[in-house]
């Protein structure tokens, strides 16, 4: 009878022990839990991000939340950034060219009458003098005229000189001038093409494009490659391939001008719960979301929140003003701002479409509630099942 209760009660106290032993591993868990205040996730769920919005509260690094609807895609397909038109606006038309030193010049003269300065009496045709070459004076000497300022005029305005200093010479002399070689109008090119260097302008101009070509072309992909010209203290770059599909963007070179060709992929980066978070290549001029939403796979259809899909962006303020008439902001710097699409509803993917997605936006996916309380449950049954282990020994 006394060893009965003997063994009872050792028995108690032993699961007494394993209970205590059970609890000295869960508890600091589950105040784990408690101190964290919200359950472990990949980023914000869609609630805070609205509530930290800076329509809800103002603090030094606001964001603008702003939902993906029709008037937004308008207003950002309709939307082009500062590129190389805007900046270099007389890009439109071909420059005059310029007779600079070291530039070769031919004069033609013809002459009417008996008494002829250049040509015999009787031969028909006119007589080629020269060729000149501007020398380091800017200056071209020519027979019985002497020397003639020529450096930084046009060959127009330069064969109007030579009429006039003709006049007094000659007998009723016709001037023609051509440029012969051109050493002073030349564009150099650098970076990432195939042959880099110095290249000549044509008298009826070149463009852009057609500078790069003449340097071996890029040496990487248009999509992957940026573009900036230097001139005259002002410069602007674009995408090699925004050049090949906007003719406005193709501008007219001057001389002097410095092409710099860099190679730099552009890539979005995928967060928050999609199938395989990481930075991926745009690889196209025209990326859309829904495109890239295929390209990461998705959403994680065991934890996304379906109404919780977010585009990270700076912003242009044009486009910010555009888009909320109470932007009271600077011009000068970019916006940070969120856009957001709810993907429950069939007409987002339309809108999605006409989204395009650019350089270092950021895809952020939310997870659900219910995603959140899957990952409490994990967390609790492994500690449950931490607390059978040690129950064990």
């Amino acid at each position: 009878m006394k060893f009965s209760r003997v063994l009872a009660n050792s028995n108690k106290t032993s699961a007494t022990s394993h209970f205590l032993k059970s609890t000295m591993v869960v508890a600091p868990l589950l105040a784990l839990l408690a101190g964290c205040a919200a359950l472990p996730s990949a980023g914000p769920i869609s609630s805070e991000i609205q509530a930290a919005s800076s329509e809800r509260r103002a603090e030094p690094f606001d964001y603008h939340l702003i939902d993906l609807d029709d008037n937004v895609t308008s207003v950002l397909s309709a939307y082009q950034p500062n590129g190389l038109a805007k900046v270099f606006t007389g890009g439109k038309w071909a420059p005059k060219h310029i007779v600079g030193i070291g530039d070769t010049v031919s004069v033609v003269v013809w002459e009417q009458g008996n008494d002829r300065l250049f040509t015999p009496t009787g031969q028909a045709g006119g007589v080629e003098l020269g060729p000149f070459m501007v020398n380091q004076s800017g200056a071209i000497t020519i027979p019985y005229v002497g020397k003639v300022h020529a450096r930084g005029k046009s060959v127009e305005r330069l064969q109007e000189a030579l009429q006039v200093a003709l006049d007094r010479k000659a007998t009723n002399p016709q001037v023609i001038v051509t440029l012969k070689q051109n050493a002073s109008s030349l564009v150099t090119v650098n970076g990432a093409v195939r042959q880099p260097g110095q290249y000549p302008l044509d008298l009826s101009g070149k463009k852009l494009l057609d500078v790069v070509a003449n340097a071996g072309g890029n040496a990487s992909p248009a999509t992957e490659s940026y573009v900036s010209i230097s001139r005259n203290g002002r410069q602007a770059k674009q995408l090699l391939s925004n050049v090949f599909l906007n003719n406005n963007e193709n501008v007219y070179m001057r001389p002097g001008d410095r092409v710099f060709v860099t190679h730099d992929p552009q890539t979005f980066t995928a967060f928050g719960a999609v199938p395989k978070v990481g930075e991926y290549p745009l690889q196209a001029s025209n990326v859309s979301l829904v495109e890239a939403l295929g390209r990461i796979g998705g959403l994680d259809k065991n934890a996304a929140n379906s109404h919780g899909l977010f585009v990270f962006r700076y912003e242009d303020p044009q486009v910010i003003s555009q888009l909320k008439t109470e932007y009271r902001g600077s011009n000068s710097g970019k916006v940070p701002v969120i856009y957001r699409l709810n993907m429950r509803d069939a007409r987002s993917y339309f809108k999605g479409q006409l989204f395009a997605l650019r350089d270092k936006d950021v895809v952020y996916v939310s997870s659900a509630y219910g995603a959140e309380l899957n990952k409490f449950i994990s967390i609790l049954s492994g500690t449950l099942a931490i607390g059978k282990v040690v129950k064990t020994f």
